[in-house]
C-alpha cells in the first residue's frame, strides 16, 4: 500500500512540473527563422508582426534570415530543432512545393501552424508597349505563337506556377525567361526584354499606377481595392476558380509535436498582434490582405495549396516527382 501511495505521489508531482513548465512558456527567449532574405514580402510581415506579439509573449523573438534553397534551409534548421515552441519558422508558400520539386522531404505537414496572418494576390502584367489590352487578347496571342516571354523567378515561383494555370486551361505556352525575383523581373518587363510576367501586387501596384505597367488581371476571384480597374481572372474566364484562393502568403509555424498548451499561448500572442491597428495599416499599406488563419483553418489552407501548386507544377512538367508518390490529392 505504502509503494502505491508512493507511486501516486511521484506520478502527481511529475504532472505538476509539467503543468508548471508549460504554464511558465516561454521561460527565455524565443528564435524566428525567416526563410527568405531582409527587405522581401516574408521578412516585412515577419517583423511587421512580431514585436507586437512579444508584448503578449513577454519575451524576446530574436529574427534571423536564413536563406537558400527556396527556404528549405531554413525550414530543415527549424525541423532539426527540439519541437518545444522556442524556435518559430516564419514561411512563405514555398514549403507546398519542396517535395514534387525534389527540394526537401518535409513540408506543411511536418509543422504546425500558428497563425497565417497574411496573403498577398497576383497581377498578369504585360509591357504597355506590348498589343495586350485584355487577359483574352494575351491568351489569343499565345495560342498562335509560343514565343512570347514571359518573365519567371524559377521553377516552382510563383509566376512559373501562375504560367502552369494558363498553360493547363487554354493550352498556351511561353517562351519562359528566369529572373532573380519580382523586382528584376518587373525591371525586365518595363524595359522590353519580357512581354508578361504575373507579378506580386506589391511588387506590380505603383508600377501600373504610374502606366509603366500593364494590368491584364489579378488571380483572385474578385476586384482588389488598390487595382480597382483590372478585372478579377474569374471575370474573364471561370474555369480559373478551381485553382483560387491561390497567391503567396505568409505564416508563422512551430515544428509538429511542439506541446498544445504551447501552440495555444503562442497562437494566442500572435492572434492578438494581428488585430492591433498598428499591424492592419502595414498590411494595407504593404499591398497584402488580412487572413488571420489558425489551427485546422491554416492546416486546411496549406493543405488546398499544395495541391493546387504541386499539380499544376507536376502537368506542366516541371517536378521531378509526382504528387501521387506523396498522396497529394488532385484539385477537382
Amino acid at each position: 500500500m505504502k509503494n502505491f501511495k508512493a507511486l501516486g505521489l511521484s506520478l502527481f508531482i511529475v504532472m505538476c512540473m509539467a503543468t508548471s513548465v508549460l504554464a511558465a512558456y516561454p521561460e527565455k527567449n524565443i528564435q524566428g527563422i525567416i526563410m527568405w532574405g531582409a527587405g522581401g514580402g516574408c521578412d516585412g510581415v515577419s517583423r511587421a508582426i512580431t514585436p507586437l506579439a512579444e508584448k503578449h509573449l513577454g519575451k524576446t523573438i530574436i529574427l534571423q534570415n536564413k536563406t537558400g534553397a527556396t527556404g528549405a534551409v531554413a525550414t530543415t534548421m527549424v525541423a532539426n530543432m527540439p519541437a518545444d515552441g522556442y524556435t518559430l519558422l516564419y514561411a512563405a508558400e514555398n514549403p507546398a512545393t519542396y517535395r514534387v520539386l525534389g527540394l526537401s522531404p518535409l513540408s506543411f505537414n511536418d509543422f504546425e501552424p500558428i497563425i497565417i496572418p497574411v496573403e498577398g494576390a497576383v497581377v498578369i502584367c504585360v509591357n504597355p508597349e506590348t498589343p495586350y489590352k485584355t487577359m483574352k487578347d494575351l491568351v489569343e496571342a499565345a495560342k498562335k505563337n509560343s514565343k512570347i516571354k514571359m518573365g519567371t523567378s524559377g521553377t516552382g515561383g510563383l509566376p512559373y506556377v501562375a504560367g502552369a494555370m494558363m498553360k493547363n486551361l487554354h493550352n498556351i505556352q511561353f517562351n519562359m525567361i528566369q529572373f532573380d525575383g519580382d523586382g528584376p523581373g518587373a525591371t525586365a518587363v518595363m524595359g522590353g526584354h519580357a512581354d508578361v510576367m504575373p507579378l506580386a501586387l506589391s511588387t506590380s501596384v505603383e508600377y501600373i499606377k504610374a502606366g509603366r505597367l500593364r494590368g491584364l488581371a489579378v488571380l483572385r476571384t474578385e476586384r482588389v481595392p488598390q487595382l480597382p480597374d483590372v478585372p478579377a481572372i474569374t471575370e474573364i474566364y471561370p474555369e480559373y476558380k478551381q485553382y483560387l484562393p491561390w497567391g503567396p502568403f505568409y505564416g508563422v509555424f512551430v515544428k509538429k509535436g511542439t506541446p498544445k498548451d504551447v501552440v495555444a499561448k503562442l497562437t494566442d500572442a500572435f492572434t492578438k498582434a494581428y488585430n492591433e491597428a498598428r499591424f492592419t495599416e502595414f498590411v494595407t499599406n504593404s499591398g497584402g490582405f488580412k487572413m488571420g488563419l489558425t489551427g485546422q483553418k491554416a492546416a486546411n489552407f496549406t493543405k488546398k495549396f499544395e495541391s493546387t501548386a504541386s499539380w499544376l507544377i507536376f502537368n506542366a512538367g516541371g517536378a521531378k516527382k509526382s504528387p501521387k508518390e506523396f498522396n497529394i490529392t488532385q484539385p477537382k
